[in-house]
């Protein structure tokens, strides 16, 4: 197996290579007899070395994992190079025969997870209900092994904390495992990184600068303890929930805030802990969630205030040298934990459907069984070899994720294609599950702001999709890409109509309301006449009958800008998460920039801010894209500035629906036009107002409607749009 960059580190000599034959002799040949673990990575086996005198850990990395070689060679930098009581020792690693396989020191009690939801694992841990005590003590040890990876002359940044990789030994000692994703921050105070982490343990600063600090670990060890009080994971999707008990950080605040606190901890824990330990402990807890990154304590603060608690508790003798500075001030600070889950198929599919019945067991096994495929052209995978030159470099048109997309030809060269094929290497159930999604939703559309699939191949492992050919590409390669000459503001309103119109139609024109839940500019192609048309509907959710709002933990890959802040809360997914992001591309399309600019100055990263304290200061014509300036109305930029505010609102209730973006966009584009043929303004009449056989409509808006005259209802397209379905 290639090492690549990480596979030649010094730090390595501290730990020992072994062979592979070793390692199939420590686990019997991965006996599942021996399995102690399993996840989305790969499996964790209980092995023994030195002919069976040392107890280990052997964690077997699935190849087609997200946990890939750059996470496998980082972890074994890292831990090469860091000994500590309080941090899982490596013990050794194999990459023979392209395995990716470590080896740690055995974990007798399993992890703290385990014991906080009593998981029986697959293997010999048993779990224990956890006294009071012992839960503080393990907080202590692990924030003991955090402090000193923050203060390593390395600065390691660990950036996946959380209660499965709190690790428990014989003595009920806690260590800290898993560094895959871990970051040596050296002596800078923050790393710009791609946002990586664990669904409801992400700092939200992090998430919406990419500026990862080790106050970005705080923000998870503070979800940690709420979870060591409450023993509830951080995000809990029951639908006997109400809305606010999802994000549990959220509801432990507001629990705090009312004075119910106690009411909220583990039953088991009830007459243990004394009201001013309670106290303490839920107040450094949330000061450890402050929203503001300097508003954090550090990890030697937190230790110490825990160490105070412990004494007050009166269960360790108090030292006459003072403890570190203890962090009391309580701050409610409403959490907005994002998730990056490694999401099993089947829980997945139940969540993007919102129940499992036999349908979604039938669409699981065999989606090709269904009346949505036969809608569908069948391809062989040698027609589709042939129309893609046996899948020729030159002819990729995209690369993105796990996907990657060939322009091609069928019907003997007749007719061009998008031919969007699942990359080999990558998980078949995943992938599986994204091909049958689309085809499923795909079945129920047909509109002209839709891509059109033409067909589908599912021959010898391969899973590819057949398209209708965009001739001019994506709005992404229009705004950012290479010797792209630049749109002119009436067709970046033409093409915002359109791409709105199509969202209009998912969720109110189909039998089931539908949330695209992948909207960017890459997502909204354009054909031969510049018609809009939205694609990559393989994480569309369809909303349950009757139902305002979809469980739904997927965090899909290169969204973090365009994701509703209420959804990453709490993991409910709505009709307004889609607003949210279309007005983070009429942003996009207004200023010509991305949603994360990592070099500018701090204020100006998160370009949904930036604009909010824009049009604070007043200051909104002085962002536009530099190739705008005195092209658009003032009346039209007015417009399209209020409902692109609207829609970037924090709170989904606030949102518009996209039947009034629609009608904003389209009023909008009447001013432009107005204005470019200098016309005068018309003479006010009433709304709905019928003269000359015209239609004169009121469109709302900001201080009142705005009106628009159509010769007759079929000349609006905005109106022949909406009753056409």
């Amino acid at each position: 197996m290639s090492t690549g960059d990480g596979g030649n580190q010094s730090g390595q000599e501290f730990c020992r290579r072994y062979s592979l034959d070793e390692i199939r002799w420590a686990t019997h040949n991965f006996d599942d007899a021996l399995l102690i673990g399993k996840g989305g990575f790969g499996k964790v086996y209980k092995g023994f070395m030195n002919y069976g005198a040392t107890i280990v850990a052997i964690k077997r990395l699935n190849t087609e994992s997200k946990q890939g070689a750059q996470e496998f060679w980082s972890e074994i930098k890292t831990l090469s190079m860091l000994r500590h009581p309080h941090l899982v020792t490596l013990i050794g690693y194999s990459d023979d025969c392209e395995e990716m396989i470590l080896v740690y020191e055995y974990m007798a009690n399993g992890t703290l997870a385990d014991h906080l939801y009593k998981i029986h694992g697959q293997g010999n841990t048993d779990t224990h209900h956890l006294t009071w005590k012992r839960r503080l003590q393990i907080c202590i040890n692990a924030a003991r092994g955090l402090d000193f990876l923050h203060n390593t002359e390395q600065g390691v940044i660990h950036r996946d904390i959380k209660t499965t990789n709190i690790l428990l030994d014989e003595n009920w000692v806690a260590k800290i495992s898993d560094f895959g994703l871990s970051k040596m921050g050296t002596a800078q105070t923050h790393v710009s990184t791609d946002v990586k982490g664990t669904f409801g343990y992400l700092d939200p600063e992090y998430f919406l600068t990419r500026r990862l600090t080790k106050k970005s670990d705080v923000y998870a060890f503070g979800v940690v303890l709420f979870e060591v009080l409450c023993a509830r994971p951080p995000v809990d999707i029951r639908d006997d929930n109400t809305e606010g008990e999802h994000s549990l950080p959220f509801w432990a605040q507001q629990c705090m805030k009312k004075g119910m606190l106690d009411q909220i901890i583990d039953p088991s824990l009830r007459g243990q802990i004394p009201p001013k330990c309670l106290k303490l402990f839920a107040e450094v807890a949330s000061k450890c969630l402050h929203k503001h990154p300097q508003g954090r304590p550090t990890m030697a603060e937190v230790e110490g205030s825990l160490k105070h608690i412990m004494i007050s508790y009166g269960n360790i003798p108090k030292r006459t040298k003072s403890v570190s500075k203890v962090i009391m001030g309580f701050a409610h600070v409403p959490s907005q934990g994002i998730v990056l889950v490694k999401k099993m198929l089947g829980n997945h599919i139940i969540s993007r459907y919102g129940s499992e019945n036999g349908f979604m067991r039938k669409l699981q096994r065999d989606p090709f069984e269904l009346t949505a495929a036969r809608l569908f052209r069948h391809f062989k995978l040698a027609k589709i070899q042939a129309a893609t030159n046996n899948f020729h470099e030159n002819l990729v048109i995209g690369d993105v994720g796990y996907t990657k997309v060939y322009r091609g030809l069928i019907d003997r060269g007749n007719t061009e294609v998008a031919i969007k094929r699942w990359k080999d290497g990558k998980s078949r159930e995943r992938n599986l599950d994204q091909f049958t999604a689309e085809i499923q939703v795909q079945s129920q559309l047909r509109h002209l702001h839709i891509v059109p699939l033409v067909g589908y191949c599912i021959d010898k492992h391969e899973l590819i999709l057949v398209y209708e050919y965009m001739v001019n590409k994506s709005l992404y390669h229009h705004l950012y890409g290479p010797n792209h000459s630049p749109l002119p503001w009436k067709k970046r309103l033409e093409i915002c109509i359109g791409a709105a119109r199509g969202l209009q139609y998912l969720q109110t024109g189909t039998k089931q309301t539908i949330v695209h839940h992948n909207l960017k500019p890459t997502s909204i192609l354009l054909d031969e006449n510049w018609a809009a048309k939205l694609s990559s509907l393989e994480f569309s959710v369809v909303l349950p009958t009757n139902r305002l709002t979809a469980t739904c933990s997927t965090f899909v890959a290169g969204n973090v800008g365009y994701m509703d802040p209420e959804y990453l809360a709490s993991s409910k997914l709505t009709v307004k998460s889609d607003v949210y992001s279309f007005g983070v591309i009429l942003l996009e399309v207004l200023c010509g920039r991305k949603t994360m600019v990592i070099t500018r100055d701090e204020a100006e990263v998160n370009l949904v801010h930036w604009f909010k304290t824009n049009v604070q200061m007043g200051t909104v014509d002085q962002i536009i894209d530099p190739v705008l300036v005195d092209t658009i109305a003032p009346e039209c930029l007015k417009e399209y500035v209020m409902i692109a505010e609207n829609c970037v609102y924090g709170e989904g209730i606030e949102r518009p629906s996209m039947d009034v973006v629609v009608g904003s966009l389209w009023c909008a584009l009447q001013l432009q036009e107005a204005w470019l043929n200098k016309s005068h303004e018309a003479i006010p009449r009433s709304p709905n107002q019928f003269s000359n056989d015209s239609v004169i409509v009121a469109i709302p808006g900001k201080g009142g409607s705005s009106v628009l005259t159509f010769p007759s209802l079929e000349d609006s397209e905005y109106f022949s749009g909406n009753l056409a379905r």
